[in-house]
Formats: C-alpha cells, sequence, structure tokens
C-alpha cells in the first residue's frame, strides 16, 4: 500500500467506519474478529451538560424533530427562530448519545471537495452560534494542523489543496518544519512540515447541542426528554402525527434526526438508510503547558486539542466496527467504502452486540414500548486498550500534557452511510417526512444541516445545494461514490 495515502488517512480525526463486508469474517477468521476488544455496547450516562425537564406533550404543532443531539436541536433553534411552532423528541437526553461524545473538532482538514460548501457554511454560522444561542458553546477559532514527519506527507498535503482550490472556504496553506515545530508546544518530536486550516475550530460537545436546545425553547420551542417517537401517524399518505411514549402529537411534518437509531425508525415505514456504525475512545488530560491548535499527529496516530480549561482531549483515528445484521445484509454495496478506509477499520465480532441489534424487531406496535424506549443512552464499552496506546503515545510525544495526568476515559457510538455522504432531505414517498442523519463530519454540520433541513420543511431555497444530500440515491440506482 502507498505509504503517503496511508499516512493521509491518519488524518481523520475519528474512524467512522462505514461497515463490514461479509467476506471478512473469512478473510480475518472468526477467532481473530471474536477476540477483537471494542465492540461492545453498554446503557450508558450522558457527558452533555443537563438541560432542564420542560411541560407537558403538547396536543398539535406543525413540526416534530426526533433526535435531540447537534442535528436535531439545530433544525429545531432554526425552525423556532422563523416562528415555526415546533416540538423536539428525545428519548432519553440532550446529546447524551454521539452528540456529547466527539472530540470537538470543526474542521475541514482533507475533506472531499464536494463536502466543502457545507463545511463553509457551517463554519460561517458557528462563528455566530454563541451570540445566536446566548450561551457559551465552547466555540472557537483555533485552527487545525495534521503534521507530518516527512516529506511524503507534506506532499499529500499540498497534493489536497490544489483539489480543494476554487471550493467554499478553502483557506488552507502548507507550513514549514519551524512553522510546524512552532504549533507543536512542547513536542518532542521533529516535523518535515505541516497542513494548517486557520478557519477550522473547536466546540465543546458537553455544551453545544445544550446550549442550542434551550435557545430553542426560548424562541417557542419545545423541548421534550424522555419521550421517544415510537411512530409517525398519516392521513391520505401524508404525515399527520408521531406517537410518542407519552401520547400522540398531530403535526404537518416530522424531520428524524436520530443519530444511530435513524434506520431502525425508517425501517418500521419500510425505508432502507443503510448506515452503520463504528465505535470511538478518547481521553481527558489534565490542564497542562501545550499547543492552542488542533493537532492531528500523523506519526504518533494521534489526534489532540484544548479544552476550555486548558486540559487536553486526545484518540486514535482509528474505531471498532462491530459486525452487525446491517453490515452484512449491504456488503457487497460497502465495496467501496472498504476498499478506501480498509486500513482503518479495525473489524470486531461481539457476539451480544450482534444479537442486540437482530433481536430489534422491524415493527412494534405504537401503543407498546419500542425499541427506543429499551436503551435510552446507548454508549459503547471503552476500549481500553486503544486508549492506553494513546496516553504512551502522549506520553512519548508531548510528556508535559502526560505529566498532567489522566482525568478521563469515555467512548461514543458514530455513524457514516455507504457514500460517507450524510442525508439531508424530503422522503419523496412520505410527504411530510424528512431526515438528517448519517453525518461523518456531524459537529462540523450541523449548523448548515439544521438550516438546511429547516429550508426544506418551510419550502424555502436551501442556502447549499443537496443534491448529494439526497434520501433516494441509495434506491434511484444512482451510482454512489465514496468521498472522505
Amino acid at each position: 500500500m502507498d505509504n503517503t495515502k496511508s499516512r493521509s488517512r491518519l488524518t481523520r480525526r475519528v474512524l467512522l467506519g462505514t461497515g463490514v463486508l461479509a467476506g471478512a469474517a473469512v478473510a480475518a477468521g472468526l477467532g481473530v474478529l471474536l477476540s477483537r476488544k471494542g465492540g461492545a455496547i453498554t446503557q450508558g450516562v450522558s457527558r452533555a451538560r443537563r438541560v432542564a425537564a420542560a411541560g407537558a406533550l403538547p396536543a398539535e404543532t406543525e413540526v416534530v424533530v426526533v433526535g435531540g443531539g447537534n442535528i436535531g436541536c439545530l433544525t429545531a433553534l432554526s425552525l423556532a427562530e422563523r416562528g415555526v411552532r415546533v416540538v423536539l423528541c428525545e428519548k432519553g437526553v440532550i446529546a447524551g448519545e454521539a452528540s456529547g461524545r466527539s472530540l470537538g473538532y470543526i474542521d475541514s482538514l482533507f475533506v472531499d471537495p464536494a463536502k466543502a460548501q457545507i463545511v463553509a457554511r457551517s463554519k460561517q454560522l458557528w462563528e455566530e452560534l454563541n451570540a445566536r444561542v446566548g450561551a457559551d458553546t465552547g466555540y472557537r477559532r483555533t485552527g487545525t494542523a495534521a503534521l507530518f514527519g516527512d516529506v511524503q506527507g507534506v506532499d499529500y498535503a499540498r497534493e489536497w489543496l490544489k483539489s480543494a482550490q476554487g471550493t467554499y472556504g478553502s483557506d488552507g496553506r502548507i507550513l514549514d518544519a519551524r512553522e510546524a515545530q512552532a504549533l507543536a508546544v512542547g513536542s518532542r518530536d521533529t516535523f518535515a512540515g505541516a497542513l494548517y486550516v486557520p478557519s477550522d475550530g473547536i466546540a465543546e460537545p458537553q455544551l453545544a447541542a445544550p446550549a442550542v436546545a434551550e435557545q430553542a425553547r426560548r424562541r417557542g420551542g419545545v423541548v421534550l426528554q424522555n419521550c421517544a417517537v415510537r411512530g409517525l401517524e398519516t392521513r391520505a399518505g401524508r404525515v399527520s402525527g408521531v406517537v410518542t411514549e407519552l401520547g400522540a402529537i398531530r403535526c404537518q411534518s416530522v424531520v428524524i434526526a436520530g443519530g444511530i437509531w435513524s434506520p431502525v425508525f425508517l425501517r418500521s415505514l419500510g425505508l432502507d438508510l443503510p448506515q452503520f456504525m463504528a465505535f470511538g475512545s478518547a481521553m481527558r488530560f489534565a490542564a497542562a503547558s501545550g499547543p492552542s491548535v488542533g493537532l492531528v499527529c500523523t506519526e504518533r496516530g494521534i489526534v489532540m486539542r484544548r479544552g476550555l480549561q486548558g486540559s487536553y482531549h486526545v484518540c486514535r483515528p482509528v474505531a471498532p466496527v462491530p459486525i452487525t445484521p446491517a453490515t452484512l445484509s449491504n456488503a457487497l454495496r460497502l465495496l467501496p467504502a472498504l476498499r478506501r478506509m480498509g486500513d482503518q477499520l479495525e473489524v470486531v465480532l461481539n457476539v451480544r452486540t450482534f444479537m442486540s441489534q437482530w433481536s430489534i424487531p422491524r415493527r412494534w406496535p405504537l401503543d407498546r414500548p419500542s425499541p427506543f424506549e429499551e436503551n435510552r443512552i446507548l454508549v459503547p464499552q471503552t476500549h481500553n486498550d486503544m486508549v492506553d496506546e494513546v496516553a504512551r503515545q502522549v506520553d512519548a510525544g508531548f510528556p508535559a500534557i502526560a505529566r498532567a495526568g489522566e482525568v478521563e476515559r469515555w467512548a461514543g457510538a458514530m455513524m457514516s452511510t455507504l457514500d460517507n455522504m450524510p442525508v439531508i432531505s424530503a422522503v419523496e414517498s412520505h410527504p411530510g417526512l424528512f431526515v438528517g442523519s448519517g453525518f461523518y463530519f456531524g459537529l462540523t454540520m450541523a449548523p448548515a444541516a439544521g438550516e438546511a433541513l429547516a429550508d426544506l420543511v418551510t419550502g424555502h431555497p436551501p442556502q447549499i445545494d443537496l443534491k448529494l444530500y439526497r434520501f433516494s440515491r441509495f434506491s434511484d440506482g444512482s451510482a454512489l461514490e465514496f468521498r472522505d
């Protein structure tokens, strides 16, 4: 394999592997897959700041948003700001799953040019978000840099910059060895150069979605937690309401922004969203002297950024990908993804995870508990062996940070689609139904995605071209192209 390409893939801050081939079990060996760690799921506890409980379930509204992560909260806020009556329903708590567990990057490092427009629009909206919500989301424009130990990595970055020229918001530049060393404050390593994107930033996943949800409420929206939406009601072929565990809500439109749960909900409607899980683990060190920019250290295989209080959040850009019934059923369609990201996939066969996914029914009575109520906060078990390796690399490369001491470890379940492109779309077969799911760059893209979904719901022309994000691409015979 070309070493330059291999290193370039390490610059993805967290792997969101898009699935596993059925043949992988044969190639790797069943025993090997079973021996690998990191594929277990548990009932978790939210890392996000608590959002106070709301009032009673309304009988009627205009729009119901299903899912209280970054996408759902920003969709609800965008609608409420336009005077639309909106109810956000979250089965657990706001940002309890993936949205409260990411590393916190808002970046465009090595992003495919097809995603440049949505990323650039989101960066604009992130700049305004603290003022917009009247609270601190932790956002700050810090810049991010991918550090390379050899000229081959720098050459790859230079080629990527050429491909990104003329796209929206492309402001990256190549740094020489001296400039790269200056960014890597406290590093023992030496660098041949770096790719630096000054418009990139950081936000705090534990703060962002809660702040947005509270502002949506202040703008007239209703935010309900521990309120799973069990299914849709229709009239004359069009969405007419939802049934929640607390009762029914009449509405004209529904936005599904349920993260890893979106395919489960859509499957109950006879719709296929080929979206797959990957489990990332990370750790945080106490406040220390170190870099102020977000760093991708390709030689050490770690990604790190500074938190609000000077702590350091670090992970590896590799994650276990559990084999599930969904990945097996989509085996052939996953070939492009495996070819592009195969060296980052750590395929895992966890029997309990497989069986738990297998046991989820395709449909369920709406007057009984649904699968969403069985696991309020889905959290993978932390891959401690992987985190131990992260700690060793930090100690070797940034000893001052390591000496500050470890504060916590955590894991999060992430998602991607067959082509690594999210869905931001109406569902043509179900008038009044919209989907916002499958986000590789969930935190990065959330403001523009929420705005676009609000545009779709209200019939306004979107600020960005949504052709590549349409739901129908998985079923209309379109050729899918995997995009980094």
